[in-house]
């Protein structure tokens, strides 16, 4: 008998009902936040994923060669798909963006308990709006979509800019290296490449600076931020 994929799930018909309502509160509560619905191809270029996280990244994804020798892969995640997408359809288009996107992603990691190869993801972009009121607008925003779902959960809330203060001097191939290790907490593949750059000293502040939930701390680790 034929089963299905690994990392793959079959949903019934309660199953299927009770996903549908969920999915049906987060876009009810993006509609009120006045986020509109995009979407993007299953599967894009595959140096769309590459060029932020590097080589490396392949392993973990759905890579193939179409008929035509180009390079393809099942995205592993959407938020590059929506960028590439303003880029290429939206860049004139007035500002502020509030983009919401909901679709199933793919990922060839390891199946276990709460991960899965196939996985749906809802999230929500602003573009065009750099400001603390806009940070505050996302993460409010992220917490009525939960709370509408009625689960139980805690808010953590990070800034990429304490980490770049602390990269700043490294070229951007580099950088893009290390912070896919730190995407992944990878720490000791994090620790061969600050060795392989030089660069062991950063090893401790960024540990530190992952691990702090204090802001105070973190401010002392990664210095004044420009």
């Amino acid at each position: 008998m034929l089963q299905k994929p690994r990392g793959t799930r079959d949903f019934l018909p309660d199953e299927m009902e009770a996903r549908r309502a969920v999915e049906w509160r987060l876009r009810e509560v993006a509609r009120r936040w006045g986020y509109r619905e995009v979407c993007t191809p299953e599967f894009e270029d595959l140096e769309l994923f590459t060029m932020r996280s590097g080589e490396g990244i392949i392993n973990e994804m759905y890579v193939f060669e179409d008929k035509g020798g180009r390079k393809l892969a099942l995205r592993p995640e959407i938020t590059a798909a929506v960028i590439r997408m303003y880029i290429n359809e939206a860049k004139v288009a007035p500002k502020p963006l509030r983009w919401c996107y909901y679709a199933d992603c793919f990922r060839y990691e390891r199946p276990q308990k709460g991960r899965y190869r196939q996985f749906w993801q809802f999230g929500v972009e602003l573009i065009g709006a750099d400001t603390a009121a806009a940070d505050a607008e996302t993460i409010m925003l992220a917490a009525g979509m939960l709370d509408a779902t009625g689960v139980t959960y805690d808010l953590k809330v990070g800034h990429l800019s304490l980490m770049k203060n602390l990269l700043c001097g490294l070229e951007p191939g580099m950088l893009r290296k290390v912070r896919a290790h730190l995407d992944k907490k990878d720490l000791d593949g994090l620790k061969v490449t600050l060795e392989t750059l030089e660069c062991s000293d950063l090893f401790s502040s960024l540990t530190a600076l992952v691990e702090t939930r204090d802001l105070a701390e973190a401010f002392e680790i990664a210095g004044t931020i420009p």
